[in-house]
């Protein structure tokens, strides 16, 4: 399978966005004549793609020269400039996608009466415009996009606004309406820009822990403009990877030995109804020949507190043992609706990213009830919804 993966380790800018992606084989004419095509309907810019070196590291670095005036740009200016430019469709509403983001991140930080300030110049405009062309130039909307933890930088940043926090606001809020995996440092000084934040919310299907098992087909490096002790560089590899997807779960344990088995059971209930992943209980001997269980939970990460209380409170457990991120490969799967016998039963089919269907499962309890309304073995009300729902596939 074909994937791509942002490493932003040392964060992201617009700039460092599109020269990555010009080094991983953007066609950088194309490139550079759509971001001085829609730019220069509000001003006037050059864009210069070059061949730096970060701590002896050979990257590509695209420099925006303004050479009229930078004027202060409203969201409405840069729609229009963006609509009205020829841009093919595609780049124009991942263009537009990207503005969206950032004029629902600025208004939520500063209210519905504020202008984009430092987002709001010809350089930003330029800079969502290229990452949008190279996007699709490398067709990178074929495959999934990963992308690593960003990295955001630490300490305060001086604006028009007065100091503020790294991540600024603007940032801060697009990272959370987005979801995405982020953390501070690792060193002092802004990483991410808003602008890098917005266009990476829009190209990034999903993040990983770390790089995902990957045999590199290509690679691009696009430099930054600071100078650090840690290279200014974003990364983007593409290549491929198994047909499994790399997911990170919580896994939760405890030993108990002086629960009945009614609680237990009701535990396991309460714990599934409650978003757990899976729940299994092993016997096993314990200290001073006791008789025991281990308790074992999977969870989704953000469940992890939630959950842990649960056994706490329903067990009488004074610790919980917890994994936070386990890393495993899961197939894709999807539910479909089967009709058999007249009734609806909904069935789990799992697949890889190729498309190949690998499982086909019918939910229990609709076979269940199926099976006591018309008085059918429940083997064969399986049997009938798996083959169908295999025929249908």
């Amino acid at each position: 399978m074909d994937i791509v993966v942002f490493d932003p380790k040392m964060g992201a800018a617009g700039d460092m966005i599109i020269s990555c992606l010009i080094d991983a084989g953007a066609d950088p004419q194309k490139v550079l004549d759509n971001m001085e095509t829609v730019a220069n309907t509000c001003g006037e810019i050059n864009v210069r793609p070059h061949e730096v070196k970060k701590n002896s590291i050979k990257a590509t670095k695209i420099d925006i020269e303004i050479k009229s005036e930078n004027p202060d740009l409203s969201y409405k200016d840069m729609q229009k400039a963006i609509k009205e430019s020829g841009l093919d469709r595609e780049v124009c509403d991942l263009s537009l996608d990207i503005l969206l983001s950032l004029k629902k991140a600025e208004r939520k930080v500063h209210g519905p009466n504020h202008s984009f300030h430092e987002v709001g110049k010809l350089d930003a405009l330029a800079d969502i415009v290229g990452a949008a062309t190279a996007y699709h130039n490398l067709k990178l909307n074929e495959h999934t996009v990963y992308s690593t933890p960003l990295m955001v930088g630490d300490g305060y940043i001086k604006t028009s606004h007065g100091n503020l926090p790294i991540p600024v606001p603007a940032v801060t809020e697009i990272l959370t309406q987005n979801q995405m995996t982020w953390a501070g440092g690792p060193v002092k000084g802004e990483l991410l820009t808003p602008t890098g934040a917005a266009i990476l919310s829009n190209i990034i299907d999903k993040y990983t822990e770390t790089t995902p098992p990957l045999k590199i087909k290509n690679r691009g490096r696009g430099a930054g403009t600071k100078n650090f002790e840690t290279p200014n560089i974003l990364t983007i590899y593409l290549g491929q990877t198994n047909t499994l997807i790399n997911d990170f779960i919580g896994i939760l344990e405890t030993n108990v030995d002086d629960v009945d088995g009614e609680t237990i059971g009701y535990l396991i209930d309460k714990l599934m109804n409650e978003g757990a992943l899976d729940v299994f209980v092993i016997s096993g001997l314990m200290k001073k020949g006791r008789k025991g269980e281990l308790l074992k939970v999977l969870v989704e990460p953000e469940d992890i507190d939630r959950l842990a209380e649960v056994i706490v409170r329903e067990t009488g457990s004074l610790g919980v043992r917890i994994n936070k991120r386990q890393h495993r490969l899961i197939a894709n799967r999807r539910f479909k609706k089967i009709e058999v016998l007249g009734e609806s039963i909904q069935v789990k089919v799992g697949f890889l990213e190729n498309g190949e269907v690998i499982d086909v499962s019918a939910e229990y309890d609709d076979c269940i009830e199926l099976a006591k309304k018309t008085g059918k073995p429940l083997k064969e009300i399986k049997e009938m919804a798996e083959s169908k729902a295999r025929r249908e596939l």
